[in-house]
Parts: C-alpha cells; sequence; structure tokens
C-alpha cells in the first residue's frame, strides 16, 4: 500500500483548506482587523515606515503556518487515532502522548529545529526585514496561539468524526487503522532504534 491513498489525500484537502483559511485570517486582523490596512507601496523591493503593518502581517502568517505543519507531522503519525491515544490500550493515559512523540527520535529533534528557527528568523536584523521581508512581532503571538488550537482542535475533530464514520461502514474490522509511521516508515525507525542500542552497548 502507497502513501498517497484516497484517505490522505481527503485528509491533505482539509488539513489544506484549514491551514489556508486560518493562515488568509491571520493576516487580515493583523492589516485589517487591528491595524490601518495599509499594505504599502512596493515592500517586496525597499523598506520603509508604511511597510510595517504588512511585514508584522507577513511573520504572523509565516509562523503560523510553520507550527500549524509541525504540529500536522506528528498528528500524521496515524490518519485516525487522536494525538493523545495513538496507542489505545496503553495504560497511561494522560502521558502515553509524551511516549509516542518521544518515541520517533529523528521526527522529535526535526520538528524541535524547526520551531527553533522561526525566531531568528523573525527578530534577528537583515534576515528579518532584507531576506525574508518580515519584522519582530509582540501582540501578534496572541493571534498565533489561538490559530494554532484552533488548527491542533480541527485535526482531532476531523479524526474524531473519520472514527464515527469508519464504525459505522465497519472499515476498521477489515481494514485497520492507518500509521503511517509503523506501516510506511518502520525500516527507519528499525534502523534508528538499532544504531541507538549499538550506541549504548559500545558505552
Amino acid at each position: 500500500m502507497g502513501v498517497f491513498t484516497w484517505e490522505v489525500l481527503l485528509d491533505m484537502t482539509i488539513y489544506g483548506f484549514l491551514a489556508a483559511t486560518l493562515c488568509l485570517a491571520s493576516f487580515s486582523l493583523v492589516v485589517f482587523g487591528f491595524g490601518d490596512g495599509n499594505l504599502g507601496i512596493g515592500c517586496n523591493n525597499d523598506i520603509s515606515p508604511q511597510c510595517q503593518t504588512v511585514f508584522r502581517a507577513r511573520a504572523t502568517t509565516f509562523t503560523c503556518l510553520t507550527w500549524f505543519a509541525l504540529f500536522l507531522a506528528w498528528e500524521m503519525i496515524n490518519l485516525r487515532r487522536s494525538f493523545f491515544r495513538m496507542q489505545p490500550g496503553s495504560k497511561h493515559y494522560f502521558s502515553q502522548w509524551i511516549r509516542d512523540v518521544w518515541r520517533n527520535k529523528f521526527l522529535f529533534w526535526s520538528i524541535i529545529g524547526a520551531f527553533v528557527t522561526v525566531f531568528p528568523i523573525i527578530y534577528c536584523p537583515v534576515i528579518n526585514t532584507v531576506v525574508f521581508k518580515l519584522a519582530p512581532i509582540s501582540w501578534e503571538w496572541g493571534i498565533v496561539f489561538v490559530e494554532t488550537g484552533v488548527f491542533f482542535a480541527g485535526v482531532e475533530g476531523w479524526k474524531f468524526a473519520k472514527r464515527i464514520y469508519y464504525r459505522r461502514v465497519g472499515e476498521t474490522a477489515r481494514n485497520p487503522e492507518e500509521d503511517l509511521e509503523k506501516n510506511q516508515f518502520s525500516q527507519y525507525i528499525s534502523i534508528a532504534t538499532a544504531a541507538s542500542e549499538n550506541s549504548n552497548v559500545g558505552r
């Protein structure tokens, strides 16, 4: 079975639409909701005071989109199970999600690294305004946190709806829940686990 099943394609459509809607909302809120609606002139070529609003809106949208993608990487480990209940049989009701996140250390550190790189892109002089055409944000972090929470809830809601649907049609009995990490990338996890064990033995 390939990675791009009909279920995955439908998921990507739903998640993409949700992310696009929220990113458009974040930009509009900064520029038109809380700002003066000034989009500036020639802000892709020159830096001027009138470009500050649109630069801050871009930074907010950039952060939202990045965080959406990072959280989605963890959500997509399993296409139907909740992020908090990837292992239904586990007795670690409140901490199992931590174990699942840490299980794939390569994915974990990749996401953390991408998460950290957002800050120098936004706050380092020259890199922000000249290279990425962004400006440092402050109160806009409120928009980022709220929209990230909405995106996370939206993904969980969609997966919950899928679980209800597949229970009703009886698909789960004939077609077990798709675990992308286990079914498609298990060989890489096994290699990483073996390497970690050999490293521990060597010590």
